[in-house]
């Protein structure tokens, strides 16, 4: 199943008073109290995961998010909000897939095709074809410009929450996200990203 880019964004304003409840009986040892938080946020983890490394196993990179958060709950801080640190969670081991990645040796063989974009005639819908054209000039960018433009503009995300998530400061995201979508331009434009940086 493709992913298009103009997926709806999981509501931000869900109740904060609920989640700290679900979260303080985490702490407390109530281990099923974890579950709505995994519902809640479910989709947005599988979107940024999917976003960022289509080609990796979505569902077992979502998996290993919820787990490490669910682990490490005690870190978080509610000085952010809990899907920001969620979400930084998720491009973390995106960010170990494809370090993980880069350590296997890479095997081809004659069946080696992406089913995913299998051609029929509902390929032909302009809407489709754009986002696979979108979808592939990401995946044409360094990690990082990938992470940054996904987080800002897909996940709509703001500045703040992006330096946060990326662990770097809101000036610097700013001229990243320039830099980033000036590349993202040139690849679309058929001139090519000038190298990737991951």
């Amino acid at each position: 199943m493709a992913v298009t880019m103009t997926e709806p964004v999981e509501d931000r304003d869900h109740g904060d008073d609920e989640e700290r409840a679900w979260i303080a009986r985490c702490l407390a040892g109530d281990r099923a109290a974890f579950r709505p938080l995994v519902t809640r946020y479910a989709r947005m983890v599988h979107g940024v995961i999917a976003r960022l490394a289509p080609e990796a196993d979505v569902d077992d990179l979502a998996q290993q998010t919820f787990l490490a958060a669910f682990e490490h709950l005690d870190q978080y801080r509610e000085a952010s909000r809990f899907s920001t640190w969620l979400c930084q969670i998720a491009v973390n081991k995106v960010r170990d897939e494809h370090r993980a990645a880069r350590r296997r040796p890479e095997l081809r063989g004659d069946d080696d095709y992406d089913m995913r974009y299998e051609e029929g005639p509902e390929d032909q819908a302009l809407g489709r074809e754009h986002g696979l054209r979108l979808a592939a000039a990401l995946a044409q960018l360094g990690a990082g410009d990938r992470e940054l433009l996904v987080l800002k503009y897909v996940m709509e995300e703001g500045f703040e929450t992006v330096a946060e998530i990326l662990g770097t400061s809101v000036g610097a995201a700013k001229v990243r996200a320039l830099r980033a979508r000036e590349r993202l331009r040139r690849i679309l434009s058929g001139g090519g990203a000038y190298g990737r940086r991951d």
